[in-house]
């Protein structure tokens, strides 16, 4: 024992070392072994759990992106939209209206840096509405966006490449990864804007600023990076970055979970009344057509309301109290729909929606009988029509409600929509205050009216246009002195169109401005020909009629005269423009001071329809014009009624002692011209002188003519059957 004590002693110390260095190398190894192994699995967790989350947020941000799109794709009008071509409609109130519910979006979700609306040009993206003023924004000195119609705009093109769509109808999409412009760093999504025939009108373009995103899934790379190198503090740094990472990831996607909300929110509600708005109504009216299709319920109804005079109330009272009057009627309408009727935002689809201004809309679903939404119409009528008191004073205001039924799978909700709206019309014709049917008849008359529409905005500055002149003489003499210009269209399959039914149309659609344009350039030019090819025969002036959308142009209408004038190479005296009272008095105001400017040019001014307005003798006395046109239905009893002889008689005295030149419309035959001509009567045109005639007709009318020959039949039946 004491050997081996003394042995132990003596070798023990050697042992022990021996023992720790294989102690050491062992623990070397299996803690390589383990930090080898906790390398490889927290690699794996950690490639995982950053291939996770940045996949978590970009697809969120894509999601996001789609959906936003959609939504405010569904709030731009394709006929509002398809109207503006041209830079200078941006200032126009037709481009306010149309950009106005991308604005809304816009305000409602500030991630939104940019919300506009392209069209595919041949090869290339243009801009028409965007919702971003131009500027400077950010103050980095940097222009923000392009201006609209810019046609630099290959980044949008590009885009709209690589997404696939190249002009082609596409489904909506976002981009895969943030890319950085001279603007800012984005994702961007679009959606198409599709008309009521599914075709693609344009597209939405949607831009989030991606700064934010960027700099998170950064933030959280140099996390990880960071605790990867002291070994020591691998598994505090790298459970600290990856719960940083997800925490990260979680927090950006409860970002954009909320904004999503808020924007379904903003997109389904209207703002002012608290009623659904027009994206939700339309998706609960597709689902009761659908619906109708499975055979799960008969028939819907729908209702579209418009109330009558809502423009006096907000020209008289200001748009405040319109607003308090909107907000009125959503409130009765909700008190009326009771809950025993199903309406209001539930399970069965029904809604009450505002659909745009005063235009409000009920969808009603499982009716029983096709009587029952007369009934409702009825009811929401005298609920509507006691007095409302606004701020500015009492105001009685009611509606005029077109009905649709629908029990035919076939209809579109676009469809019903516009029968109800021929339907509300009708009710507007019929006296307003009442409600009316939807019928076969007037699906003949839209039917007409959307060929029209969609024919005129083909036509206009094509062969299918054409102008024609008719004579304005002196009644002295028989002399042409100017001629009015009018408008024919022959449609390729309706044949010709009366300017009476083509023209309300072009007013109702924003096509009068365009189709004015075409005009006037054309006037002008054939006015310089005339001047340079037969001088001697040429009128002196032309007359034009302007409407009440050529009139608010304000000052972009005197530079298309002014730019029509100076490409014709004529002065402005020999352009006469046409307007009529009621046009006049529509904004009193405005319309006088650019008639004076006008006038300031050079260019004439005439009152047309005098007599048929309700306050002609003041227009008169307060607008600048240079003589006035008698309306025809005073020259038809001229020869018939003393009392309209007396009256004409009146205005000739007053109009020549305001220094203007009279005006007879519609001389038919040589009894008229005769009291005319004893009246004192300067000027008339009518079908005894002739009938609208081509250019090339005209030219040889003076030839035809002379003082006193106006016999029985007419002096100049030439022109007449030259017409």
């Amino acid at each position: 024992m004491l050997r081996r004590f003394t042995d132990r002693g003596r070798h023990g110390p050697a042992r022990s070392r021996d023992a720790a260095s294989r102690d050491h190398r062992r623990a070397v190894l299996e803690a390589l072994a383990v930090g080898l192994a906790v390398s490889v699995a927290v690699g794996a967790a950690i490639s995982g759990t950053w291939h996770s989350a940045t996949s978590t947020v970009r697809d969120n941000y894509r999601e996001y992106l789609i959906q936003l799109a959609i939504a405010a794709a569904q709030q731009v009008d394709p006929v509002a939209h398809a109207a503006i071509r041209r830079p200078e409609q941006t200032d126009s109130a037709e481009y306010r209206a149309a950009v106005e519910p991308l604005r809304r979006i816009r305000a409602a979700i500030p991630s939104i840096r940019y919300l506009y609306t392209l069209v595919w040009d041949g090869s290339a993206a243009r801009f028409v509405l965007d919702s971003a003023d131009q500027g400077d924004h950010d103050g980095d000195g940097v222009e923000d966006r392009s201006a609209v119609w810019d046609v630099s705009v290959s980044q949008q093109t590009a885009k709209l490449e690589a997404l696939g769509w190249q002009g082609q109808p596409g489904r909506p999409m976002a981009t895969e990864q943030p890319y950085k412009d001279p603007w800012g760093t984005f994702m961007s999504g679009y959606a198409p804007i599709l008309d009521a025939n599914g075709r693609q009108e344009g597209v939405v373009g949607v831009d989030l600023d991606a700064s934010t995103y960027v700099a998170r899934l950064e933030a959280a790379r140099k996390d990880l990076l960071i605790g990867l190198v002291p070994a020591a503090l691998m598994i505090v740094l790298l459970t600290g970055a990856v719960y940083q990472l997800r925490y990260r990831g979680l927090a950006a996607a409860r970002e954009i979970a909320g904004a999503a909300l808020r924007a379904q929110q903003a997109a389904r509600e209207d703002r002012l009344t608290g009623l659904a708005n027009r994206t939700l109504f339309m998706e609960r009216l597709h689902s009761a057509i659908e619906r109708t299709r499975a055979g799960t319920q008969e028939r819907f109804a729908v209702l579209f309301l418009d109330f009558d005079h809502f423009k006096l109330i907000n020209d008289t009272l200001g748009h405040e109290a319109g607003d308090d009057l909107l907000r009125q009627i959503a409130e009765r309408l909700r008190s009326s729909l009771r809950v025993s009727d199903a309406f209001g935002d539930d399970a069965a689809g029904n809604v009450v929606a505002r659909f745009g201004g005063d235009e409000f809309v009920v969808l009603i679903n499982d009716l029983r009988a096709d009587s029952d939404a007369e009934r409702v119409a009825e009811r929401l009528l005298q609920t509507l029509a006691p007095v409302y008191a606004l701020r500015g004073g009492e105001v009685h205001s009611s509606a005029s409600i077109g009905i649709v039924v629908g029990h035919d799978d076939r209809d579109s909700a676009e469809a019903v929509i516009r029968n109800a709206d021929v339907a509300m019309y009708e009710a507007k014709h019929s006296g307003r205050a009442c409600c009316v049917v939807f019928n076969d008849a007037m699906h003949t008359r839209l039917t007409r009216r959307v060929s029209i529409e969609r024919g005129l905005r083909k036509a206009i500055g094509t062969r299918e246009m054409s102008l024609v002149y008719q004579p304005i003489v002196a009644v002295d003499s028989g002399h042409m002195v100017s001629v009015e210009v009018l408008l024919r269209w022959e449609h390729p399959q309706l044949g010709e169109v009366a300017p009476t039914e083509f023209i309300p149309i072009a007013e109702e659609s924003g096509l009068i401005v365009p189709l004015g344009e075409w005009v006037l350039n054309e006037a002008c030019a054939q006015l310089a020909t005339w001047r340079r090819e037969s001088p001697e025969e040429a009128p002196a002036t032309i007359s034009i009629n302007v409407s009440r959308a050529e009139l608010a142009l304000g000052g972009r209408l005197l530079a298309r005269i002014h730019s029509a004038l100076q490409k014709a190479g004529l002065p402005a005296n020999c352009l006469q423009l046409e307007v009529t009272e009621r046009e006049v008095m529509r904004d009193p105001s405005a319309c006088n001071a650019l008639m004076r400017q006008l006038r300031a040019m050079g260019v004439r001014l005439s009152m047309d329809d005098f007599g048929t307005g309700t306050s002609s003798l003041a227009c008169l006395r307060d607008y600048p014009f240079d003589s006035v046109k008698i309306d025809r239905s005073f020259v038809n009893g001229l020869t018939r009624n003393r009392d309209v002889m007396a009256l004409i008689h009146a205005t000739l005295t007053l109009v020549e002692n305001l220094g203007m030149a009279s005006v007879a419309e519609g001389v038919e035959d040589a009894a008229q011209l005769a009291v005319l001509q004893s009246l004192g009567c300067r000027y008339a045109q009518g079908y005894y002188f002739s009938r609208p005639v081509t250019a090339d007709e005209l030219i040889g009318y003076g030839s035809r003519m002379s003082p006193g020959n106006a016999g029985a039949g007419g002096p100049y039946d030439a022109v007449v059957s030259a017409a």
